[in-house]
């Protein structure tokens, strides 16, 4: 009983958000501020065409849910590099993860990241609108995150950011957190849930704006039939500054080598498009028999854009 009070309770909660930031949304279009902080990370991910809420089972949580964490077997470490939309944005991501014994004998997996964005070659100009130059912007966040275990079916994540931002010579600084959830009843159906960058507003100089606050949803479930090498997931994202956007993909993993991924996403009216992806898994030798690494890539295809591209490593050990 008292997990159906629980997870009522989360399930308003959950509406009552979704309402607050959809309405928020229609008036808000373009008038958030760390924008880097709402760039999807991980290849994987991508080529699954973003939906990863539900179905994420590796370090990656550390952006997508921070309770999918908890899925974790082994210590990873992952890597990825972005181009997003023009060549003049580069993006990286670093995360480590390591599981733990919490209180009570439960599960807990403790992760620590940092997001490095940099965006080149902006057109500045000055109060009267007299151009001064090229500007650069530079932005950052150190990111904690830890999920527990409550139960062998749900288990919640939380990560901690510290963010930094410098648009062109003008710096801000500000704290948010992410809250995660997740819920698999069955070991082939997951739901989840990501509620991202609660937190103050940040001020540079004189201005003050809001972050990126999103809501994500999503469920994945494995035919049993096809084994437990396939996946298919859908997610919702309901962001403060946008349009509600809809994530959907399916991963094959064959012999667990070699992985084939398709997805669409449709982020808001002008940004639509597929996703491909990749991913090769492979073991160490002798001393190194432990360690495995798995390199994935993804290219997003977009109306209205050229084509992106992710490459990412996660090492296991």
């Amino acid at each position: 009983m008292k997990r159906v009070v629980l997870c009522g309770l989360i399930g308003i909660i959950f509406i009552i958000q979704s309402a607050y930031v959809e309405a928020e949304g229609k008036d808000k279009v373009g008038a958030t501020t760390a924008v880097f902080l709402g760039i999807a990370q991980g290849a994987g991910p991508a080529g699954m065409g973003g939906a990863f809420v539900a179905s994420v089972d590796d370090v990656n949580a550390c952006w997508w849910n921070p309770a999918g964490l908890i899925r974790l077997k082994s210590r990873e470490i992952l890597y990825v590099n972005t181009k997003w939309l023009v060549d003049d944005v580069d993006g990286h991501f670093i995360a480590y993860a390591q599981p733990t014994i919490a209180y009570k004998e439960k599960k807990r997996v403790m992760a620590g990241s940092v997001i490095l964005s940099n965006v080149s070659g902006i057109d500045g100009r000055d109060g009267q609108g007299i151009s001064i130059g090229d500007l650069k912007t530079d932005n950052r966040a150190f990111i904690f995150s830890t999920a527990l275990g409550l139960t062998p079916a749900t288990a919640i994540g939380v990560s901690l950011k510290a963010i930094s931002q410098d648009l062109g010579g003008s710096k801000g600084e500000t704290m948010a957190f992410d809250l995660g959830w997740l819920f698999s009843p069955k070991d082939n159906l997951s739901f989840g849930m990501n509620l991202q960058n609660i937190g103050p507003k940040l001020k540079t100089e004189d201005v003050s704006n809001d972050l990126p606050l999103n809501l994500k949803l999503g469920f994945c479930f494995k035919p049993t039939m096809l084994g437990d090498n396939v996946k298919a997931a859908i997610d919702v994202d309901v962001p403060r500054d946008n349009e509600v956007g809809v994530h959907s993909g399916v991963e094959y993993w064959a012999n667990d080598a070699v992985a084939i991924r398709v997805g669409f996403e449709r982020v808001s009216s002008n940004r639509c498009g597929y996703s491909v992806g990749m991913g090769f898994r492979s073991s160490g030798e002798g001393i190194l028999k432990s360690i495995n690494t798995q390199i994935d890539y993804a290219m997003l295809s977009y109306t209205s854009f050229d084509p992106t591209h992710r490459i990412s490593m996660i090492t296991r050990f």
